[in-house]
């Protein structure tokens, strides 16, 4: 089996739009500004990160997307807007070499480069032994926040509702690294609380002024 090198390459589903983090608080103009300003801050914390060769995202938003290059990353249109993460994710791995990669959901605002290098570093080493893919979950063990693999060929995702337990139904190997900033993904108001209190990027704290924990 080939040992995976430490350079990776990064696909960040971006979903964007009116109908973007739905179960945040807020009319849909102000959920969607806050989504964007938490892909961007995550998106960030990747392209700063040295183990990451090439980021690529992935939306079928006009908006995100002059953002994403904006701030340096290339874009992959969805094949079919509107499909859902796998679909999209699967339009990222398309683009891919046969390097290791990393799918990683870009709603994680407190991510620095650092946690995600630590945590590339230990997918690497399961990988190496022999795990077909890894599955980093999010703080409450149930979703996924990272899906690491040797290669784009073949990964299949199933990213959703209870996707940390079908990653592994799919031969992924479960890694938990203490990094909350990692883990701390944000779906709803509780979770951007706790994302606060960790420190997030720029453009998520801006928007989040008055929400910010004493």
């Amino acid at each position: 089996m080939r040992t995976p090198s430490s350079r990776w390459r990064v696909v960040l589903p971006v979903k964007g739009g009116r109908t973007a983090k739905s179960r945040l608080a807020g009319d849909a103009a102000a959920r969607r500004q806050l989504a964007e300003a938490v892909a961007l801050d995550t998106l960030a914390a990747v392209l700063g990160c040295p183990a990451v060769d090439d980021v690529v995202v992935v939306t079928g938003d006009a908006r995100a997307a002059a953002a994403v290059t904006a701030a340096g990353a290339r874009v992959v249109d969805e094949s079919v807007p509107g499909a859902g993460l796998d679909a999209a994710v699967q339009d990222g791995l398309a683009v891919l070499p046969d390097a290791p990669l990393a799918v990683l959901l870009a709603d994680v605002p407190a991510l620095r480069p650092g946690d995600l290098s630590t945590a590339l570093d230990g997918a690497a080493g399961l990988l190496a032994a022999g795990a077909p893919a890894v599955v980093v979950p999010d703080a409450e063990g149930t979703g996924t926040v990272l899906l690491a693999a040797p290669g784009p060929r073949g990964l299949r995702t199933a990213f959703g509702p209870g996707s940390a337990a079908a990653h592994e139904a799919l031969g992924a190997v479960r890694f938990e690294p203490d990094l909350p900033r990692l883990r701390r993904d944000v779906d709803t108001p509780a979770d951007l609380e706790q994302a606060l209190t960790l420190g997030v990027g720029p453009r998520t704290a801006q928007l989040s002024v008055g929400r910010q924990p004493a």
